[in-house]
């Protein structure tokens, strides 16, 4: 016991100091990420940005949706994570289209555009909700969903009804004198048993939600407390140290220190163990937040029965990424994290349907009919269209058939928007790439970058954190190798959790029953 207690204390020590600023700094970005409103109006400035963030050509999804009027084909509507810009020279200069938008990069990050010519409106859906600007005045104003703050994924007009597809469900509106009357709709889905992804479950586990607020505010405390170890582990390391090293030392003489150290020597172990099984929790959900680990957890689920804490009743909530309307077949599909649902009414069951169509895990990017012949089908895995008759996916850049593609593993083009001229040109943005022109359409870009995205991007906080909080960030100094960067510091969290642990056991229980 001996033996095994000097060698745990040892990897407790040392690799609790190597993990220090790891710990300190996961324990601040969760804690703000977790509540992504408290910082939403703060966005960091491009110096702070590593190259790889830098926008070039349209890519890191600046642009992800473009729309022209059909009276004036020179002017253009554009929409991205940058927000939206509006052009009126063909694409030679972009200027910022975002008076009466909230004030927040973070909730302007815009996925959709739907254009209505006939009252003269546009419509977008951003991270933030639903907007509409009447061109007559060029203002933006929000239109009531029911929530605050609700994220609009897509947009459809579906016999003139509109749409408006949020991660959890659908509202739905006449178009009616140039105003919207917006319903949730109750979307039934046709299934034996409702189930959970593991995916969802890790991720629910790892900040609180899964307790709800309650929850989410015990894992913030939780993530003070792991700022109060690693301080105290620093200090009561470096004490000693100093001790041995110069007994002389001004610390040393200062009795605020001794007392100090005897107050963190005290309540490290002790604050440790009464937490213990939520830094297992956060550790070894963590282990699972990113490629290569996430792929254990892709196509597994629980049933809902099984969820441990607060669940919504909702079988839909977070779980809609993508919507299409098919005129030719009148069906509505939803693309999920689950997979495809189909439905010929909103007030119809939603059948679970197979769509032979590669899809990266994080789903699609781009879905919609294409002609008549089937579907255009985009996400991380390329580009393909979907015929209706021969139920083949090709893909948009080989003109070959799509055979063994994975989910979990990025392709060549990893596509985040597409848009057709008023010319038929076809071009797709790629989230390093940028623009890139398919089907023929001339190579060189036609669209011009505004200088302020290039020299000024918009990068809110919440996203800056949650690049570091994943290990993305470092991608430009250790390669790769980046992906190693979370499952490793939470694998050797686990470690010093457990190694802490045995330490407090071997203290105050096995150490007294040898004696």
């Amino acid at each position: 016991m001996q033996s095994i207690f000097k060698i745990s204390k040892w990897l407790h020590k040392y690799i609790g100091l190597v993990l220090l600023l790891f710990m300190i700094w996961m324990s601040i970005s969760g804690i703000l990420m977790n509540h992504p409103g408290l910082i939403s109006k703060i966005s960091v400035p491009a110096w702070l940005l590593p190259p790889q963030y830098q926008i070039k050509n349209w890519n890191r999804s600046a642009l992800v949706d473009l729309v022209f009027p059909r009276e004036n084909p020179d002017t253009a509507y554009l929409a991205g994570k940058q927000g939206i810009w509006k052009t009126i020279d063909a694409g030679q200069t972009f200027t910022p289209f975002a008076n009466g938008l909230p004030n927040s990069d973070y909730y302007n990050k815009t996925k959709d555009l739907l254009l209505l010519e006939e009252s003269n409106q546009l419509l977008a859906g951003t991270d933030g909700g639903l907007y509409v600007c009447d061109f007559n005045d060029g203002i933006w104003q929000a239109i009531e969903l029911g929530e605050e703050r609700i994220q609009v994924v897509k947009i459809l007009n579906i016999e003139n009804q509109l749409v408006a597809v949020t991660p959890s469900g659908i509202f739905l509106s006449p178009i009616k004198n140039n105003s919207f009357n917006f319903k949730e709709a109750r979307l039934i889905r046709q299934e034996k048993e409702e189930r959970i992804s593991l995916v969802k479950l890790f991720f629910d586990l790892h900040d609180g939600k899964v307790w709800g607020l309650p929850g989410k505010l015990i894992f913030d405390a939780t993530g003070l407390i792991i700022i109060f170890l690693s301080l105290s582990a620093f200090y009561t390391w470096y004490f000693p140290w100093q001790r041995k090293r110069n007994k002389d030392s001004v610390l040393l003489a200062n009795p605020n220190s001794r007392r100090l150290f005897k107050f963190m020597f005290k309540y490290h172990l002790k604050i440790g163990i009464w937490i213990f099984a939520i830094l297992l929790i956060i550790g070894g959900t963590g282990f699972f937040m990113r490629p290569p680990l996430l792929v254990a957890l892709a196509n597994g689920s629980i049933p809902a029965s099984l969820y441990p804490g607060f669940r919504e009743h909702n079988p839909w909530e977070e779980k809609i990424q993508n919507a299409l309307y098919d005129a030719v077949e009148d069906k509505i599909i939803l693309q999920c994290t689950d997979g495809f649902w189909v439905s010929k009414s909103f007030h119809e069951p939603f059948v679970k349907s197979e769509i032979p169509a590669p899809v990266f895990v994080m789903g699609t990017t781009v879905f919609e009919p294409y002609g008549t012949g089937g579907y255009l089908v985009g996400s991380f895995n390329g580009i393909y269209h979907l015929d209706r008759e021969t139920q083949k996916a090709i893909d948009m850049l080989t003109n070959k058939e799509a055979k063994n593609v994975s989910p979990m593993r990025p392709g060549d083009y990893m596509v985040t928007g597409y848009f057709k001229t008023p010319g038929g040109k076809e071009f797709i943005t790629n989230h390093e790439k940028g623009l890139v022109a398919i089907n023929g359409a001339a190579d060189e870009s036609f669209l011009n970058m505004p200088e302020e995205m290039t020299t000024n991007p918009k990068f809110p906080l919440w996203n800056y954190l949650f690049e570091i909080h994943n290990g993305r960030f470092f991608q430009d100094i250790t390669g790769k190798f980046y992906i190693l960067i979370l499952p490793l510091g939470s694998l050797l969290f686990v470690l010093i959790s457990i190694s802490g642990l045995y330490d407090w056991l071997f203290l105050n229980v096995l150490k007294k029953t040898q004696a």
